[in-house]
Formats: C-alpha cells, structure tokens, sequence
C-alpha cells in the first residue's frame, strides 16, 4: 500500500500551502544524496518529490485528498504513479528553485543566483555596511520647486593620517590567499552539475592587500567613521515618502563607496494641498465677488496664475487651472492646479456693512425669496 502523501512530508492534512513547502524543502535538504550520509537517501528523496508533486498542486491535492488518488494530473515523462518526473532523467522531478535554494542558501547567501559560465555571481557593490539611510524633512515648496539642502550625518570616510591605506607608512603587500584578486573561488556539487562560486577573500576583504603596519588612527582600516556636512540636490516635483538614492555618498571605505537613501519627508502647506502632481487650494471670496464677478492672483510654483471668476459663480466651484500644478518628478511634466472657491462670511461687522447687508436682504425678501423657495415647496416652508 502507498505511503501517505502527508506522513511522508511530516505534515497534517489540514497544513497551508506554505507549511507543505516548508517541510518539502527542509526534507529535501536533509536526503539529498550529495549532502545526507543517510541510508537509501535517494530513494526517501524520490517519495518526498513525489508527495510535494501533488501536495504543491491545489487541483491534485482535491482530488488526493477525495480519491487517495491524483493521476492524470500528470504533465510531460510519467514517473512513480503517474505524475511528472520534470526534470531530465533523474526521476526526482525537482522543483529546481526550490531544491536548489534548500541546499545553496546557507552556504551563499548574499550572492544574486545568475547563471552563466561561471555559476554564481556575487551581486556588484553588495555590502551591508556600505549603505546609508537619512530621513530629509524639507518644506512644500522645495519640494515642487526642488534645491539643495544642506545634511549633516556621520559615515565612513578616508583617513586623513594614511590617505585611505590603512597603513602607517602607505604601502601594503599582496594577500597571498587571494593572490590580490581580493577574491577566492570554491567549488560545490549539485545533481545539476559542479558550481563555482566566487566570494571575497576573508583574509583582505576583498583589497587584494595586506596591512603590514596598521595605521594607528583608523586601525589598519584606511578609513574612520566621523561627522560630515553634504549639500545635496533636491529635485523639482519630489513628493513625501519618495526616497532619493545619491550613488557613493554612502560609507567610503577604502575603493568601496556606497549610496546615501534619502527618505524625503515634506512639511504640510498652510494654503496648497497635494495629490500626485495636482495641487489643490480654496479662494476666499466674498458674497459680491460671486454674485459680480471678479479676478484674483494665485501665487503658484514658478509664476503668478490669473484666475477669473464670473459672474453668477455658485459657491464650492471648482476651477481647473492646466498645467499649473507639480513636476512629475519621473516624466517632468506638470500636474494640473485645482481651485475651489468658498464665501467667507465676516466675524465683526461695521454699522455701514449691517445697513447695507439689511437694505439688501429687504430687497431679496421682496424680490428672490419667494422664488427661489418655490423651487423648494415640497421641502421648505416660510
């Protein structure tokens, strides 16, 4: 009688997609052949393929779990019971990223996973210590405007004493493990062939040099970590929450730079409001300005924008001013500005304004009420 697919990977019946994965990787590593000193390895690696084959597939799993069952599922070379062996002729039917990262990850983490002649590849400029991240808080206008701005952060930098070397009398000697390549190359079976993998050299740090008399002010390391003053360019159109990456103004430590993250944080406006490239904004005006009409002056980004309102305005109008809002940061075109216009109604009245606002609601009462409650019978009544 066949094992049970859940027994062989150790899971319950009821586990997630995610919980199956993990035991079939975890499993896989344990059994492979290049790797366990377990008995008949090979063949506990066949079984756990076999069962992460169906257990892996949501529609062969339904069906296993209904019928005990998942053949005809089954895709390309038949393996054991039917289903899709995958891969070559092995007859393991590995899922090749997942197989691959179970035994690779632990020994080459750090290293991107492009394949050519050389098998790995270690991803340029990858340090952990060599980035920095900053938090820039910058006023609404330099950000639709942009500038500079000037930051002050500590980092790494050269040491004046030695000039970067790292060495009292600036000479250095060649690292012999590495043969100042400032890399070592290791080698490691897989069932898809030997990979070469190329890592730093642990005993220069990738230099490719040796200190012989470590400079006594940054301790052999050509560099030390002290405060600096950046002016830095900001760029028109930038928006809150954008980070800006500056290539080597990062940590410097020795020929190795790495970039500054400015994580950009910008100061709310007391009039303007953003949304992507559009600004918005509400105009005060007056009972009259709506009535009569009027024109007023925006003090946009880079200019002034004229902005007429007609006669008979409604209040809460919105009008759309093209091409006066913020600079797409990515394509530098221009957003639009939206203006909403809205009555203001004074807090303190003169006796000339009161006399005027009385002959006028007089002559509503006489000549507009009327109307325009009627349009209002079924819901208002005087």
């Amino acid at each position: 009688m066949a094992e049970d697919y859940y027994d062989v990977l150790g899971v319950s019946k009821n586990s997630t997609q995610e919980e199956i994965k993990k035991a079939y990787k975890k499993l896989a590593k344990k059994y492979h052949p290049d790797i366990s000193k377990e008995k008949d390895a090979e063949e506990h690696l066949k079984k756990i393929n076999e069962a992460y084959t169906v257990l892996s597939d949501t529609q062969k799993r339904q069906q296993y779990d209904t019928y005990g069952s998942a053949e005809g599922f089954g895709q390309g070379r038949q393996g054991p019971s039917g289903f899709s062996s995958g891969f070559g002729s092995s007859g393991f039917g590995f899922d090749f990223s997942d197989i691959f990262s179970s035994f690779v990850d632990d020994d080459f983490s750090g290293f991107s996973r492009g394949f050519g002649n050389s098998g790995f590849k270690r991803q340029s400029g990858f340090s952990k210590n060599l980035d920095l991240k900053y938090s820039l808080e910058i006023d609404f206008m330099t950000s639709l405007k942009g500038g500079k701005q000037e930051i002050n952060l500590h980092r790494d930098v050269d040491c004046d004493y030695c000039s970067g070397t790292g060495s009292k009398s600036q000479k250095k000697s060649t690292c012999s493990d590495c043969g100042g390549k400032g890399q070592t190359i290791s080698s490691k079976k897989t069932p898809f062939g030997i990979f070469s993998v190329q890592k730093t050299c642990s005993k220069c740090g990738g230099s490719g040099e040796i200190v012989d008399d470590p400079c006594p002010f940054c301790n052999g390391r050509g560099y030390v970590h002290k405060k600096s003053s950046i002016n830095v360019d900001i760029p028109a159109g930038v928006d809150n929450n954008d980070v800006i990456r500056l290539e080597g103004l990062g940590n410097r430590q020795g020929n190795r730079k790495g970039s500054l993250y400015l994580h950009i944080v910008v100061r709310l406006h007391d009039f303007f409001k953003r949304d992507g490239s559009d600004l918005y904004c509400e105009i005060p005006l007056t009972y009259s300005d709506l009535v009569l009409g009027t024109s007023i002056k925006i003090k946009g980004v880079n200019d002034v924008v004229n902005l007429k309102i007609p006669a008979q305005t409604q209040p809460q109008t919105v009008f759309r001013i093209k091409g006066k809002g913020a600079t797409n940061v990515r394509t530098k075109m221009h957003g639009d500005l939206y203006a909403k216009v809205k009555i203001i109604v004074p807090n303190k009245l003169s006796r000339e304004y009161k006399k005027i606002l009385k002959q006028l609601s007089e002559y509503e009462q006489k000549n507009l009420k009327k109307k325009i409650l009627d349009n209002y019978k079924e819901h208002i009544k005087e």
